[in-house]
């Protein structure tokens, strides 16, 4: 099945004006220009990555130039060489550097005589708040480096962040419409002007708004890729394989799937569709009947299947060629690749997600709830979640932990919130969609891991013990694996901060043995390997002051419910940090507390899912009464049970119950017994 698919910021086309010496392409997939800048996007000094340099600072309550800055390399402009810029605060760039005039904060049509020559811009957006930064880095290797010039938190209703970006070697100029408030209203004028009669000028503008959402990572980012010269008639370009890239060789044939992208200025009526395994004789489908105007995207699934002849890694290319019987006039961006990993077997992959986070943050509120709708999709037996509260920003969480700050170092964490997904994942929680859980889901996985655990507590003791079996489907020849367990808090509600969060999710506790993990030879395929690990919780609950203070493991423990505890295990490549298969261990009914009367547990507590299970533990034999009671007291279920023996797990249906916090009410002859349940779905 074919179908054609038009970006909709490029139905609008392109705007050139008395023959301009440019053109530009909007971008066909989301992301940056070449994936060199993968800085997540911030305020300076809240959150941006180190390396950035302010060229123009915030608060500038009229326009403003920056100083001068030198291109650190050499560039040519309108196809003259060019060595130093500066940059407005109402969104223009200019080679015209001896100009004194700034350019208002209301935006035109290009070209305009406000516009100095030789200029690039997002005119509209102003720097006038008190985090509006132009701030400056340069990404790359020499001979193809990319010079970001970064408005940072720019005002435009709300804040707003764009950048204009120079590339050596290619002389080409993005526009990168990067992350925006839904506050945000930007009407820009994006474009180039040369001089007083001459522009480019991306369609819909002034009043061009964004497409990229509120993402900080790259991963939503929309760009206009700017070239000198003259735009091609007929340039048909590879943008991906879509194909699934890991699959059974039992499940052959393949379908190869695709997209291609017009940049020419002609439509497309007919070409032929190719494609090719490791560089090898190229399979073609000859497609007519269509159209594919400029800028349009077109998706495929090529009329001839793929049978690979073993298992193994295979290079697929896809292109197009004699398109509308011509020639494709540019061959540089004709073909895209991916590899496609062909598997004897596989088994499901359980991502790992660690969490840094802090109640002092205040964008992690909106990372924890964006994170939270995301997971809702799934069962809790899909993922393994571990949440590590931070020391920082301000005085931090009183839960962080010295081992908290070890995962951080590991993984190079340097703002809040952050995510880390499998070791491979390094982004903002705020920005996760279901689709990225998904892609990590879908890798495959070649061994799986199971994992139970107990806990036994009474006034003075408070032990868990783990047991955890790894069974290898294929080997894993690396020295370099350590088994990971964390011990975190389903729910927690005493570590309340600044941010506004009175509830916090999957909160780790303890490493097991500690944030080194435990260090395990090479996996072989068929050869299972068991582990077990005890933890013995030392003296009383203390709460911390704060994160400078954190919680001493040999004296003391932040634990506020040891009937709400849970275990996150999964194995790691210490050195690639990337994880093989996670799991959050089951809990087993020999749970002991040396009490004389009724204890009640519930697991999981916080409840995401239809079932919640509650364990009466009691010496108690004979009838009991279960009642369900809401917040305003009213009687939403109600069961009656036989205990026979010293434990009893009973499943509560939640389906029909909304989300909020019930009293769980068990009574017997002699007892009365209760414990609080939240429903978060």
């Amino acid at each position: 099945m074919k179908k054609l698919i038009t970006i909709l910021v490029c139905l609008l086309g392109f705007t050139q004006f008395n023959f301009s010496q440019y053109f530009y392409i909007p971008a066909s997939v989301p992301g940056n220009p070449g994936g060199l800048n993968t800085d997540n996007e911030y305020p300076n000094g809240s959150g941006l990555p180190a390396g950035w340099t302010v060229i123009l600072g915030p608060s500038n309550s009229s326009p403003t130039w920056s100083s001068v800055e030198t291109i650190p390399f050499a560039f040519n402009f309108n196809g003259n060489p060019v060595t130093q810029y500066k940059v407005s605060s109402t969104g223009v760039l200019t080679f015209t550097t001896n100009t004194v005039t700034v350019p208002g904060a209301t935006n035109a049509v290009l070209p305009d005589p406000g516009i100095p020559n030789s200029s690039v811009m997002v005119w509209g957006i102003q720097g006038t708040g008190s985090n509006d930064n132009i701030v400056t880095k340069t990404f790359g290797n020499s001979g193809s480096q990319q010079h970001w010039i970064f408005f940072s938190s720019y005002t435009a209703g709300s804040w707003s962040y764009w950048s204009i970006v120079l590339e050596e070697g290619s002389d080409k100029i993005y526009i990168v419409d990067q992350r925006h408030s839904t506050a945000a209203n930007p009407q820009i004028t994006a474009g180039i002007q040369i001089d007083g009669s001459t522009a480019t000028m991306v369609a819909g503008s002034p009043t061009l708004s964004n497409v990229a959402g509120a993402d900080a990572s790259p991963a939503d980012n929309h760009y206009y890729e700017f070239t000198y010269g003259t735009q091609n008639a007929t340039d048909m370009a590879g943008v991906e394989v879509s194909t699934f890239p890991y699959l059974i060789l039992g499940n052959a044939p393949f379908t190869i799937s695709g997209e291609l992208t017009n940049f020419g200025t002609n439509a497309v009526n007919s070409f032929d569709l190719n494609y090719s395994v490791d560089l090898g004789p190229t399979v073609t489908e000859n497609i007519t009947g269509v159209t594919i105007n400029s800028y349009d995207n077109y998706t495929f699934d090529h009329g001839t299947l793929w049978t690979p002849a073993s298992s193994g890694s295979y290079l697929i290319a896809i292109w197009a060629s004699n398109i509308n019987g011509s020639a494709d006039m540019n061959l540089n961006n004709d073909t895209a690749y991916a590899v496609l990993n062909v598997f004897d077997n596989f088994v499901q992959r359980v991502p790992m997600l660690e969490v840094f986070t802090s109640s002092t943050c205040g964008p992690c509120v909106q990372g924890n709830v964006n994170l939270k709708t995301v997971l809702s999709n799934y069962s809790q037996s899909d993922y393994t979640l571990l949440k590590y509260q931070m020391s920082w920003p301000g005085s931090g969480d009183p839960y962080y932990t010295q081992e908290a700050g070890d995962r951080r170092t590991f993984y190079g964490v340097n703002s809040v919130p952050r995510m880390e997904v499998d070791g491979g994942y390094d982004g903002n929680p705020s920005g996760f969609t279901t689709q990225e859980f998904d892609e990590f889901a879908g890798i495959p996985s070649f061994s799986t891991i199971s994992a139970n655990y107990s806990i036994y507590h009474d006034l003075s003791t408070a032990i868990v013990d783990m047991g955890i079996t790894i069974d290898p489907i294929e080997d894993f020849n690396s020295n370099n694996l350590r088994l990971f367990v964390g011990i975190f808090e389903f729910a927690t509600y005493n570590n309340v901060g600044s941010n506004g969060e009175t509830e916090f999710l999957h909160v780790m506790k303890k490493m097991v043995p500690n944030s080194n993990g435990y260090a395990i030879q090479a996996l072989q395929s068929g050869v299972q390997e068991t582990y077990n690990f005890s933890y013995n919780f030392q003296g009383q609950y203390t709460l911390p002051p704060d994160a400078n203070s954190p919680i001493n493991h040999m004296t003391s423990h932040s634990v506020e419910d040891f009937d709400n505890l849970g275990v996150a295990v999964w194995i790691q490549d210490d050195v690639t940090k990337e994880v093989l298969q996670s799991t959050t261990a089951s809990i087993v009914a020999d749970i002991k507390e040396n009490i004389p009367t009724s204890k009640l547990m519930l697991f999981p507590n916080p409840s995401v899912e239809n079932n919640t299970n509650l364990v009466i533990e009691t010496p108690e034999r004979g009838d009991f009464e279960i009642m369900l009671i809401n917040t305003l007291g009213e009687i939403v279920m109600i069961d009656n049970i036989i205990v026979s023996s010293d434990m009893t797990v009973y499943n509560l249906d939640n389906t029909a119950l909304s989300n909020g916090i019930y009293n769980v009410v068990v009574t017997s002859k002699s007892t009365k017994s209760t414990k609080k349940l939240q429903i978060l779905r």
